[in-house]
């Protein structure tokens, strides 16, 4: 992965409050972000990758078990060498409540955002400069899978550079298509605008306003895994010891 001055420049905010109900049964006692997949928390091959990148500022916000979470972030510290910041809400706040709560601990324009339940190797440099090129408030990694049914697909348009459209996850939506990565890059204005202190969702309240013209997309076809579910979470080690 190529490291850039712009990246080390870049602040990454990672989603890692969920309640995680899906995947309660078989993690119970942390933060489903932080639930151990091989030999360390999921959520730490996003750090490795943002490592590699040269970003030097994440912060977490996190919410439920944030409590969990905090032994391995005060590790990291030393460990990465990074600059690694809590950000807990107080009360659910959503996706979007969430980024919108830490934007106060990053000064980058723009913001990188990372789920911290799915993971994809996805060129960061490329994806900065398609951000600056297409000058939307938002950009938006997309990965194409053979089935989009567990995750809903896009509808992009015909040049393949703006989300027209994102349609529901369904049984019968079950063919190849282009799905949302979990990695977006966001404007600081257009993050200063979602609201405080109040719950709101990033995928249904947030993209759907901006769908066309102010909504970018950067494809990469390369490996995708999320930890949403009892099944895509025992099959985490052997993504990454493949991917490796």
């Amino acid at each position: 992965m190529m490291n850039t001055p712009e990246l080390s420049r870049l602040d990454a905010i990672i989603l890692a409050g969920g309640l995680g109900t899906r995947l309660r049964s078989v993690v119970a006692d942390r933060q489903k972000a932080f639930a151990s997949v091989g030999e360390q928390p999921f959520v730490a091959r996003l750090l490795i990758q943002l490592q590699r990148a040269g970003i030097r500022r994440v912060i977490f916000a996190l919410g439920h078990m944030a409590e969990s979470a905090h032994p391995w972030i005060e590790r990291w510290r030393t460990e990465f060498g990074m600059d690694l910041i809590e950000s807990i809400e107080p009360t659910p706040l959503g996706t979007g409540g969430a980024i919108r709560l830490a934007l106060s601990h990053t000064t980058s324009n723009p913001v990188l955002i990372l789920n911290g339940d799915s993971f994809v190797d996805a060129d960061l440099a490329g994806f900065v400069s398609a951000h600056r090129a297409m000058a939307c408030p938002i950009t938006l990694c997309a990965v194409h899978v053979n089935d989009a049914s567990r995750f809903g697909a896009l509808e992009l348009d015909d040049a393949q550079q703006h989300i027209l459209a994102f349609h529901e996850k369904s049984a019968q939506r079950n063919g190849p298509a282009w799905i949302n990565a979990g990695l977006y890059l966001m404007q600081r204005e257009m993050l200063a605008s979602i609201p405080t202190e109040c719950a709101i969702s990033l995928e249904r309240e947030i993209f759907p306003r901006y769908v066309g013209a102010k909504l970018g997309v950067f494809l990469q076809d390369k490996p995708f895994i999320d930890i949403g579910t009892p099944e895509s979470y025992a099959a985490g080690a052997d993504f990454f010891s493949s991917a490796s």
